[in-house]
C-alpha cells in the first residue's frame, strides 16, 4: 500500500475520531466553553472537502494525497491538542497556529498555483489566503467568546501571537508552494497539483 494513502487515511481516522471524543466526554473541564460541539462536526467535514472536489471533478487522476494530507493536519493538531489539554501549557497555541496555517497554505496553494502559472502571483494568492482565513478565525474565536463561552481565555496578546504565527506558517508555505513544490517547466496542472 502506498505510504501516501496510509497517512492520508491515519490523519482523517484521526481527526474523526478525537473530534467526536469530547461528545462523550463533554462533562470533561478540559472541552468547557471551547464550542466542541461545533468542531465535533466541523472537522469531520473538513475531512470531506478534498474528496468531494475529487468526485464531483470527475475523480482525475492523480488524487491529490499530499493537498489532502496538508489540509488534515491542522484539524489533527487540534484535535489532539484539546484532547490532551495541551492548549492549557502557556505558549502552546504558536505551534497550532503556525504549523496549522503552514498546512492550510500548502493545501490551497496545491489547489491555486497550477492555475497561475507565475510563482510571484501563487505566493501573493497563497499568503494572501493564509492571512484571511487567520483574520477570520480570530472574528469567530471573539464571537464565540462574546456568545457566552468561557473556555477561550482570549487575550489581547494571544490574538496577536495566533496573527503573528499564523502569517508566519502561512508565508513559509506560499515559499514552499512557490519554490518546493513548483514543477518544472511544462508539467501538466491536475487538480490540487501537478501531474
Amino acid at each position: 500500500m502506498d505510504l501516501g494513502l496510509v497517512v492520508l487515511v491515519a490523519v482523517k481516522v484521526g481527526v474523526v475520531a478525537l473530534a467526536v471524543i469530547p461528545r462523550f466526554r463533554a462533562d470533561s473541564p478540559r472541552f468547557a466553553g471551547k464550542a466542541m460541539g461545533a468542531r465535533s462536526v466541523l472537522y469531520p467535514a473538513m475531512m470531506l472537502l478534498i474528496p468531494v472536489t475529487w468526485l464531483v471533478a470527475g475523480r482525475p487522476s492523480p488524487y491529490p494525497v499530499l493537498a489532502d494530507v496538508a489540509l488534515g493536519i491542522p484539524f489533527l493538531v487540534d484535535a489532539v491538542a484539546n484532547v490532551l489539554g495541551l492548549f492549557d501549557i502557556k505558549g502552546f497555541d504558536a505551534i497550532p497556529h503556525s504549523t496549522g496555517w503552514f498546512c492550510l497554505a500548502v493545501a490551497f496553494g496545491l489547489a491555486v498555483a497550477p492555475l497561475s502559472h507565475e510563482r510571484w502571483i501563487a505566493f501573493g494568492l497563497v499568503a494572501g489566503f493564509g492571512a484571511i482565513i487567520d483574520i477570520a478565525w480570530e472574528i469567530g474565536e471573539f464571537l464565540v467568546e462574546r456568545s457566552g463561552s468561557s473556555g477561550m481565555n482570549l487575550t489581547y496578546a494571544n490574538t496577536i501571537q495566533d496573527l503573528a504565527m499564523s502569517l508566519l506558517g502561512a508565508l513559509v508555505g506560499a515559499i514552499v508552494v512557490a519554490t518546493v513544490l513548483w514543477p518544472p517547466e511544462g508539467t501538466p496542472a491536475t487538480l490540487f497539483g501537478w501531474r
